[in-house]
């Protein structure tokens, strides 16, 4: 009677190859590729870079970041997504990745909801936007009034069509009705110098990109695009204060893997990487820069994905945004 009781409760479940058991427990055996969308140096990288060095500490592996950059997220998702689900190829996965990039290509090579799984939140980081201190219109009421007496005049640079900095002025544009030239850069760090040149009056980008020209007294903070006003630049008023309670744009982080990945290795990454966001230097280091660390569980980050998904997909409709 044991035995009848025992096999039949044995094949209801699922079959999973002893070998397959066996790599899961044994990861990471190896080297683990962190690819990241955005270039080095910028705030996204940093982000990686802090976790990876705590990463290859936890699990005595190292953990290389590898920079995938361009097309507003979506070379560095499909390489990913196109890996072995065998937890050796980690995306950070972001707003551009998993929420812009099904509304700005008419063919993404990947989908993020079905081709990648959500293993880990990291946390998220609201927009600053930045004017050079010459800059007459250094309010978001002084440049409001004169983008509307002369449409067209005024311009800001960011990094790329599919990003958070750009969404979020053109949903600042549909808020206020104001005319203001987007001129795309390959990068932060780029488009503010060309600022600081003199050549463009504004650049938008994730606070931890332009902090160092703030601070150095480059460049004039005008708005953050949070919810509220950032620990950072605490006298530095918001978009929602200032325009519209809803113009809220944080860029957020997380880890995706290729479907398919053992649970276990999501599981040992996922408890890893919530450590690693509550040691002092790691929550230190990304508060300085404006970011904010975060726990959610992964039904939690995948429904927050759809909320995502749909409303940039609203915006990006209304403003008739298509990929470059």
């Amino acid at each position: 009677m044991r035995r009848r009781h025992f096999t039949a409760g044995m094949a209801t479940l699922p079959f999973v190859p002893t070998f397959a058991l066996a790599q899961a427990d044994d990861w990471p055996n190896r080297n683990v590729r962190i690819v990241c969308p955005f270039t080095p140096g910028g705030s996204q990288d940093n982000i990686a870079r802090r976790l990876a060095a705590k990463l290859s500490d936890e699990f005595g592996q190292t953990f290389v970041v590898e920079n995938r950059t361009g097309a507003g997220g979506s070379i560095a998702a499909d390489n990913v997504a196109k890996s072995p689900p065998d937890g050796y190829s980690v995306l950070l996965g972001n707003i551009g990745s998993h929420a812009l990039v099904p509304h700005l290509y008419r063919k993404p090579a990947y989908n993020a909801v079905t081709d990648l799984e959500t293993v880990a939140w990291i946390g998220t980081q609201p927009n600053l936007l930045c004017c050079s201190p010459g800059f007459p219109h250094d309010t978001l009421p002084k440049l409001i009034a004169a983008a509307k007496k002369e449409p067209g005049k005024y311009s800001f640079g960011s990094s790329g069509l599919g990003t958070s900095p750009t969404l979020t002025m053109e949903l600042f544009k549909q808020k206020t009705g104001v005319d203001i030239t987007f001129i795309s850069y390959r990068g932060a760090a780029a488009a503010a110098a060309d600022v600081l040149a003199g050549h463009v009056p504004m650049v938008i980008s994730n606070i931890d990109s332009l902090m160092g020209q703030v601070s150095a007294g480059k460049l004039k903070p005008m708005a953050s695009s949070g919810a509220k006003r950032s620990t950072v630049l605490p006298d530095t008023p918001t978009f929602a204060e200032t325009v519209s309670p809803d113009l809220v744009v944080t860029s957020w982080s997380i880890w995706a893997v290729p479907t398919g990945t053992p649970a276990r290795i999501k599981d040992r990454l996922r408890v890893a990487t919530e450590k690693a966001l509550k040691s002092p230097d790691v929550m230190e280091s990304m508060k300085a820069g404006g970011f904010e660390p975060g726990v959610m569980t992964v039904p939690e980050i995948d429904a927050y994905i759809q909320t995502e998904i749909k409303r940039w997909g609203e915006v990006i409709r209304a403003a008739g945004i298509k990929a470059e």
